[in-house]
């Protein structure tokens, strides 16, 4: 339990960084509208000439839902990068600007490609892998294999927007600072993904409210209710994604500098990069 509230400690203190520039909270919605845009003009006339040449067929599906996962991941990457170089500067007592993570993030154009193309590729063969093991093996395969590629890559963004490392040396470097330091990091993630769990959740009981109103002829009172209740689940989805890479950003830079971010406290800290075996 003391490692969770440690874990929303952190949290707390990530959505300090992002209230005190506004700049962090702008490229989620960035990322979704690339996410967006980009569906829009290469997925689906891919989609739409696919199916007009060979009709349905479920293999010839796979290209543009794989290039669709490719673009989503560049996108995310992108925006991400730039917001770990905007934390990092205001970290540093800076004032950073919406273009100035933008200009960073475009000057790493080549590795966050590169590493977009192994997430992508690591993700589709944990796909693959989860079929062809079966039905009860498979699903066990791809969550113990996720879990695995997320805990290694855990501080992949930080290290692109910092470093700028090729992937591989991105993966290197953030597989060796967990190892060693492993410990609070992965738990504080976690404290972050209940807080943007709990909003949404949130949101799904404003839609659920809502549909019952509509259901029962009171769509004026309803309709609100559901957009709101989406709007709600959108606010969730951002403030899990920027408080998370914050937080990452706020480790990654203890653990490799023993830099101390506004908010933090040192020796909680320091209880996050206890070795595996020693004493919580």
């Amino acid at each position: 339990m003391n490692r969770f509230r440690i874990g929303f400690r952190f949290a707390g203190a990530s959505w300090r960084i992002v209230r005190n520039e506004p700049s962090l909270a702008v490229f989620p919605f960035l990322s979704v509208a690339f996410a967006i845009v980009y569906a829009l003009l290469i997925v689906l006339p891919i989609s739409a000439v696919g199916y007009a040449l060979f009709g349905d067929a479920q293999i010839l599906w796979l290209i543009p839902l794989i290039l669709f996962v490719l673009g989503a991941s560049i996108g995310a990457t992108f925006f991400g990068v730039a917001a770990a170089h905007n934390a990092s500067e205001v970290m540093d007592g800076r004032d950073p600007s919406l273009g100035g993570g933008i200009k960073v993030a475009r000057s790493r154009l080549g590795v966050i490609i590169q590493w977009s193309l192994v997430n992508t590729t690591v993700g589709v063969l944990l796909q693959v892998i989860g079929e062809k093991a079966g039905p009860l093996a498979g699903p066990i395969l791809q969550v113990v294999g996720g879990a695995a590629w997320s805990i290694a890559s855990f501080f992949a963004i930080p290290i692109l927007a910092l470093e700028g490392l090729g992937p591989f040396a991105t993966l290197k470097q953030s597989a060796s600072t967990i190892r060693k330091k492993w410990g609070e990091s992965l738990v504080g993630g976690a404290a972050i993904g209940i807080v943007s769990l709990l909003i949404a959740l949130a949101g799904g009981g404003l839609i659920a409210l809502g549909a019952l109103a509509v259901s029962g002829g009171i769509a004026a009172l309803g309709i609100p209710l559901i957009v709101l209740g989406v709007l709600v689940i959108i606010a969730g989805i951002v403030v899990g994604n920027v408080i998370g890479a914050v937080f990452r950003v706020v480790v990654y830079r203890y653990a490799t500098q023993g830099a101390v971010a506004p908010g933090f406290d040192e020796a909680e800290l320091q209880q996050v990069f206890r070795p595996r075996g020693g004493r919580i």
